[in-house]
């Protein structure tokens, strides 16, 4: 149950901070005194759009805060797989900023607004005026006779097998639109695909073929300056290697007047061995040298080919051809396989559309009982709210295909008098009896649907007099097993409250003010009395007022 509300600098509230009972609590107010703001801040907390607009300081930032105690609703699995820390009083609080970002807590630690409404769905239950509109739409319908039906696991099983329906039947609607698309750009692909792989391009060193290609045009150029190098370096003539022999002579020689010089004479016989094995070498590169017409044809066509690939595919390297070699025959492999995956899909597809029917035959006998449960307890409540002859049926018809809720239509099919047609609600219904048809339901699925709060928006729309009072006993009853909030003009239901808050409006000249005020009993008789006689109150109103407390 709901035991705080704290509404700081939101709509015309400046500060607001409210302690709520068990029971049935009025909330009652002129006309644009700002009950809906009440209801604006409640939203917010069940994780509505923040708007900066609803800020009354733009300067200051808004807070809703509420406390709920939650002991007796078994929500611990919740805040565990939200990974939240469980508290039996929860604080929930969202905060608006002066620019309007958002932000919301659970028990002080920041929590998604997915979470935020999450927990919402499980504490409070709001209906507002506009919510009446909802009666005739088909997914309020499920709601109700599912309501009655209690099959949360069908459901769940259900919805699980839905989504996988839904996810294989639009992969293959998508594969059978591309299937000739991607038939067409097979072709093309494997051209693609054959053209790079007659080149083996992880063999290929593109910079190596170059230079071998380079040293191939000029083989002779290249074979006659090395001979002419070797012969400098060590020749039958006067050559390199014959004068550093002389100097080797000539440095012996002088090793004997100084053992100094014998260095000089070592190191002039290293530099003739390192010559000469140079000139080995040099010689061993030039017997491998020579005219290869032949050679330089292939390696001209391979460097051709690299060439000829980079260019039409805009690549730079040869890992880059190679990489675009590989994506293009994972096109190729799916281009080739979507016969055979749209064939797999289908047969997967089968077998879930199989599952998900003989579900959704089970949802559709469940509800068909949980239809005439429904039915029969929401006329009980008609009979109280002076629709004695009036008739609501929850017409289930299958449905051509599987929806989000199962394969059934459903529509709520109401008469208000005897001998009349059985024809949808919305058509038939008037706006007093829409809005006594809705607190009938409200008041069937609150036995079976457990939540912490109930707040209720003008459900007394459209009715008066002995109606009203009805409606308020009816709101009583309802109280004894859950915590009851509505918003009401009329004093037949002010009257039946255990508990009263009065919404009002002051003006200091330059800013409106909405205040919130708890009633105590004789505050109660007077607003009641004014309900009913309106600003000048009368004798006969005072005890008119205090008649409908009693």
């Amino acid at each position: 149950m709901l035991r705080n509300l704290e509404v700081i600098n939101y709509g015309l509230i400046d500060h607001v901070n409210l302690d709520f009972k068990k029971g049935l609590t009025a909330i009652t107010g002129e006309t644009g005194s700002g009950k809906s703001i009440l209801l604006g801040a409640f939203g917010l907390l069940l994780g509505d759009r923040a708007d900066s607009k609803s800020i009354k300081h733009i300067d200051q930032k808004c807070i809703v805060e509420a406390v709920f105690d939650l002991r007796a609703f078994q929500l611990e699995q919740f805040f565990q797989e939200n990974d939240l820390d469980f508290d039996a009083n929860t604080t929930v609080r969202r905060e608006i900023a002066p620019g309007g970002k958002s932000r919301a807590f659970i028990n002080d630690t920041p929590v998604s607004l997915q979470q935020l409404k999450a927990l919402g769905e499980r504490l409070v239950d709001i209906h507002s005026q506009h919510e009446n509109s909802i009666l005739g739409e088909r997914s309020f319908q499920f709601s109700v006779i599912d309501a009655f039906a209690h099959h949360e696991a069908l459901l769940a099983d259900y919805s699980l097998n839905f989504s996988l329906y839904k996810s294989q039947k639009s992969e293959l609607e998508k594969l059978v639109e591309n299937e000739v698309k991607m038939k067409q750009d097979l072709d093309y692909f494997q051209f693609q695909l054959e053209e790079l792989e007659k080149v083996s391009l992880e063999n290929i060193d593109l910079p190596a073929l170059e230079a071998e290609l380079e040293t191939l045009n000029n083989a002779e150029q290249i074979k006659s300056s090395l001979g002419n190098i070797t012969a400098i370096l060590d020749a039958d003539h006067p050559s390199v290697i014959s004068g550093l022999a002389m100097a080797k002579a000539a440095a012996q020689k002088l090793a004997s007047f100084n053992t100094t010089l014998e260095d000089f004479a070592k190191r002039i016989d290293s530099s003739m061995i390192d010559l000469r094995e140079l000139c080995r070498e040099i010689e061993a590169y030039a017997d491998g040298v020579a005219m290869q017409p032949e050679r330089i044809v292939i390696v001209q066509e391979l460097i051709g080919q690299v060439y000829h690939l980079q260019q039409k595919h805009r690549m730079q390297s040869i890992e880059e051809l190679i990489h675009l070699r590989e994506q293009i025959r994972v096109k190729v492999q799916e281009s080739s396989s979507v016969d055979d995956r749209i064939q797999e899909l289908r047969k997967e597809l089968y077998q879930t559309e199989q599952t998900l029917g003989l579900i959704a035959d089970k949802l559709t006998a469940s509800r068909q009982k949980g239809g005439q449960k429904a039915t029969k307890e929401v006329e009980k409540y008609f009979k109280e709210l002076s629709l004695d002859h009036a008739e609501l049926v929850f017409d289930l018809t299958p449905s051509k295909s599987f929806h989000a809720q199962g394969k059934d239509d459903i529509q709520i099919l109401f008469r208000s008098n005897k001998g009349g047609q059985l024809l949808p609600i919305k058509q038939v219904a008037s706006g007093g009896e829409i809005s006594r048809v809705m607190l009938a339901l409200k008041a069937a699925i609150a036995r079976h649907k457990k939540l912490p709060v109930l707040i209720l928006d003008e459900i007394d729309q459209g009715v008066s007099g002995e109606v009203g009072k009805k409606i308020g006993s009816i709101l009583k009853e309802m109280s004894s097993d859950m915590q009851l909030i509505t918003i009401t003009h009329l004093p037949q239901i002010a009257g039946k409250a255990e508990h009263h808050l009065k919404v009002s409006k002051e003006t200091d000249g330059k800013t409106t003010t909405t205040k919130v005020e708890i009633l105590n009993q004789d505050e109660r008789i007077k607003e009641i009395a004014e309900m009913l006689s309106g600003k000048n109150i009368t004798k006969a109103a005072l005890e008119n007022a205090k008649e409908l407390m009693n």
